[in-house]
This record gives C-alpha cells, structure tokens and sequence, in this order.
C-alpha cells in the first residue's frame, strides 16, 4: 500500500496528487473486498440449499425405492392370482353368455306361444262361426232339426288323416286318433240310440236336399277346423313344455352363475387379505416422534403406534366430552334416586290404603253375603251368562232364516237359468229374423231387376209375369207375417216385467190359411214399374223397425 505521507522531494501539487490516488485505491480496495464478502456469503448460501435439496432428494429416492419394493412384492403376488382370477373370470363370463342365450331363447319361445295362442282364439271363433251358421240354416220348427244336428255332430273317417297316418305320425298321434275315432263312434252310437233311426249318410225323404248338402259341407269345414285346431294344440304343448325346459335351463344357469361368482368374491377377499399383509414401510419425521424415554428416544419402537394427528386431537377432545358426560350421568343419577326413594314411600303409602280398603271390602261382603266372596269370579260368571244368551238368540235366528235363505237361493238360481234360456231364444230369432231381412232384400233386388229389363213399349203383364207376382205377393205376406210374430214375441223378451209366453209354433196349414187371409184381404197389385220404396210402403212387411 503506498504511503500517505508527503515526500520532501515532490511539491505541494505532487503530494496532493498523490493523497487522492491513495483514497481513491484504498476505496477500491474496501469495495473489492465487500464484492468479495459477498461472493462467499452467497455461494455458502447457495451451498446450504444445494445440501438441503440433496438431501430432500435422497429421501425420495429411497421412498421411491422403498415404494419400488413394495410394488414389487404386489407385482410378484398378483402374478401367482392372476392365472386364478382369468379362469374365474372366464367362467363367469361363459355362463353370464349362456344366460343370455337362454333368456333369448325363452322369448322367442314365448312370442311363438302368444302367435299359436292367438290363431288358437282365431280358429275357435272360425268354429263358432261355423256354429251360428248351422243353427241359422237349420231354422226354426225344422222337423228334421234332430237328424241334421247329428248329421252336423258326426265324425268322420277322412282320407286326409290316412294319409297323414301313411306318411309317418308319431306313437301318440296314432292313439289320440285312435282315442278321437273310439269316442265318436260311442257319439254316434249314442246318438243314433236317440235319434228316429234314420240314415244319417243319405238325405231322408222330406228333406231339403240343399240344406242337407249345406250342412255336409259345414260337417266338413267343422272337421277342418276342429283337425287344426288339434294340431295347433299339440304345437302349444309342445312350444309350452320348451318354453318350460328353457326356465328349467335358465335357473340351472343362474345357481352355477352364482356359485362362481361367489367363488370368484371369495377369491378377491383372499387376494386383498394378502395384499394388506404386505410390509409398508412409513417414513417420518424426527419431530413427529414422540415417544421418548427418560428425554431420549428409545433404540427399539416395536411399541409404538402410527395415528393421525387430526386423530389424536379428537381422541383428546373425546377425553373431555367423557368427562362431561360422566358429569352429567352422575348428577342423573342422583336425581333418579331420590325419585326412587320417593316412589318407595309412595308405593308403602297405596299398599297400607290398600289394605285398608281391602279389610273394609271384607267386612261388607260379611255382612252381605256372611263370607268372603271372589269377585272376579262372580264378574266372569255373568259375563259368560250374557254370552250365552247373546249365542242362542243368534242360533235361533240363524234357524228362523234358513229355509229362507235356500228358497232364495233357489229362486235366484232358477231366475238366472230362465234369462238364460230366454236370451238363448232371443239370440236365435234375432238370426232368424236378420236371414228374413236379406231374403227379403235379395227378392227386392230381383223383382227390380226384372222390372229394368222390361221394354218401354209394355202394354200390360203376361200370364206368367202374373203369376210370378202372385207367388212373390204371397212369400211377401208370409214373411210379414212371420216377422209380426218374431217382433211380437222379442218385444215380450225384451221387456223387464210382464208375462213371458212361450214361443208361438206355427204350423203349416195356420200359415197358409193366414197367408190366404192376407191374399184376400189385399185388393190391388203394386204395378210392375213401381218401385221397391213404394212396395214397402204398401207391404206390412217392409215396415217392420230393427231389432229391439
């Protein structure tokens, strides 16, 4: 450092020259030296933080490595389950699958069921059909309604069951056509017992030949309808018993799906249960530690236990909620047992007036009845004396209103049979009346036709014309004359109250001489160019309304 003193050789200016180069360096110097001061603080501060990272560092490293392990050991036992675990897992995904096609499966089953079900209902209404239309041919008061009835009932040997029975039926098929042949040879048997011993396979002289071909044909659209729906029957059996095997199916699948996964549940408990008994290893915290012995921490802490903070707080909280609870309890207690000490004296207080009054009791039944009498027992006694009464008034009068009750009970039963049988005759002369309107109009439409094709130029009818029209004039006033009666008798069975007469039988001669009546009484013929408007207005018969 050079001197500050002023040398003798240099001047004033020289000296003072000098002096400032030397504050000027010595400054330098101080500043130099704090930029070097500050150099180090820095760099030992930045390596502190460099050790405090290194060290925060290695921690994680061997957590991580710690972590690594334990992955490790939970890789190698999920390795040894893992072949387990895919055969039951597969297991339950085959019958899971199964399932599925089972219950598929039973839902086709079923719409196969409602679709034979549904044309079952369309064949047996096809059936009844056929059944309206017979008893629509066959009218009423036909003498011959018997032997076409049985005619009708008849069953059949038909070529389409041989050949069906040539072609290869079942074991059971052949006996339920045996069965089916047996029975109506028994029906016939019976019926023709019955009947008026006439030949059912020819038409008997009397007879409509039409109307016997008629219900021929019938016979055999019956027996058309009744095959198929036999068939149709066996199908549903069939379709019913495999819808049945199907559910049988279905709940077999359904045990075996539940037994593996209850496997494959119990499986994944023992797998976890193996899982937590892997070792952990918890790092801590030289602060968090706070089990010492005699101010130092002990070399062995097996004894320690690893709790939560937030868990030991509330175990301290829980310390003084105990405490207040147990205050609390304790003065319960003691205001519970000065009421009990109370209760007591008030309970030796009832008994000793209870006994009092018990004593007195004894002395009036003394002096009443001259001993001590139960009075519980004379209570019960009268009780049961009252019940007693109560049951045999209530005996007598079921008695008294049996006989009534039956006769009612007939009554009703016997009224119920009769508005059967009345609507069962109403709803034929309804038919029968509803066949005369379109014979009527189909007549309508003839005669109106024939008068179309006559030429303008028609001086007068002929013969034959005339005749024509008298025949028709008489099958007009016949049917007027039976719809009179029809509405006549439906009105009575329409009505509520009022005397039912039985249906009126005409004969043959009583409907021609009546027909002869209407004949005579009848002085002009409806001109052959009316129309059929102004025919019905002139006919009773076309003025009849609708059915009631």
């Amino acid at each position: 450092m050079p001197s500050l003193l002023p040398d003798k050789d240099l001047s004033a200016l020289e000296n003072h020259v000098h002096k400032i180069d030397d504050i000027r360096l010595t400054y330098e110097q101080g500043q130099l030296l704090e930029t070097v001061q500050r150099c180090l603080q820095l760099f030992d501060a930045q390596l502190q933080l460099l050790r405090h990272k290194k060290a925060h560092l290695e921690i994680d490293i061997k957590n991580a490595d710690l972590r690594q392990m334990t992955l490790f050991e939970e890789l190698v036992l999920l390795k040894e389950f893992e072949k387990r675990e895919n055969i039951l897992a597969s297991k339950v995904e085959a019958k899971y699958q199964e399932k599925l096609d089972g219950e598929s499966k039973a839902a086709e089953c079923m719409q196969k069921l409602e679709a034979k079900r549904t044309a079952m209902e369309t064949l047996q209404d096809s059936e009844h059909a056929l059944q309206v239309q017979f008893l629509t041919l066959l009218g009423d008061n036909n003498k011959f309604a018997d032997f076409l009835t049985r005619v009708y009932k008849k069953k059949i040997k038909r070529a389409k069951k041989k050949v069906q029975k040539e072609e290869g039926s079942d074991d059971g098929s052949g006996e339920d056509s045996d069965e089916d042949s047996e029975w109506s040879e028994s029906e016939e048997d019976s019926e023709s017992e019955g009947g008026r011993g006439l030949d059912d396979s020819v038409c008997p002289a009397g007879c409509d030949k039409a109307l016997y071909d008629a219900v021929c044909q019938l016979r055999e659209q019956k027996l058309d309808v009744e095959e198929e729906i036999a068939e149709e029957k066996r199908s549903i059996d069939m379709t019913r018993k495999e819808y049945e095997a199907f559910l049988k199916k279905i709940k077999i699948i359904d045990s075996g799906l539940r037994t593996v996964e209850s496997e494959l549940e119990a499986f994944q408990l023992e797998k976890q249960q193996k899982l937590n008994e892997l070792d952990v290893v918890v790092t801590l915290k030289l602060e968090q530690i706070q089990y010492v012995v005699h101010s130092k921490l002990p070399n062995d802490l097996s004894a320690c236990i690893v709790i939560d903070h937030q868990m030991l707080k509330q175990l301290q909280r829980r310390i003084k909620e105990l405490q207040q609870e147990k205050f609390s309890q304790r003065k319960q207690y003691n205001e519970l047992r000065q009421k009990h000490i109370q209760l007591i004296k008030d309970r030796r207080h009832q008994e000793a007036k209870l006994n009092e009054l018990e004593e007195k009791c004894n002395e009036i039944m003394m002096l009443k009845f001259g001993r001590v009498v139960d009075l519980e027992l004379l209570e019960g006694v009268e009780l049961n004396r009252n019940t007693l009464e109560v049951k045999e008034k209530l005996r007598q009068h079921e008695l008294e209103h049996a006989h009534d009750i039956r006769e009612y009970d007939s009554a009703v039963a016997e009224l119920k049979q009769r508005i059967t049988e009345l609507t069962r005759r109403h709803t034929k002369k309804v038919d029968l009346y509803t066949m005369l309107l379109e014979e009527q109009q189909q007549l309508e439409e003839e005669l109106d036709a024939k008068q179309k094709g006559l030429k303008t130029d028609f001086s007068g009818p002929s013969e034959q014309d005339k005749k024509e029209i008298e025949k028709l004039k008489l099958m007009v006033h016949q049917q007027a004359h039976r719809i009179d009666v029809m509405n006549h008798e439906i009105i009575q069975l329409s009505r509520k109250s009022g005397q039912i007469l039985p249906p009126r039988n005409i004969s043959s001669e009583d409907r021609a001489r009546d027909v002869k009546d209407s004949a005579q009484d009848s002085t002009t013929v409806p001109p052959c160019g009316s129309s059929s408007e102004e025919r019905a207005q002139e006919s009773p018969a076309f003025c009849q309304s609708g059915v009631p």
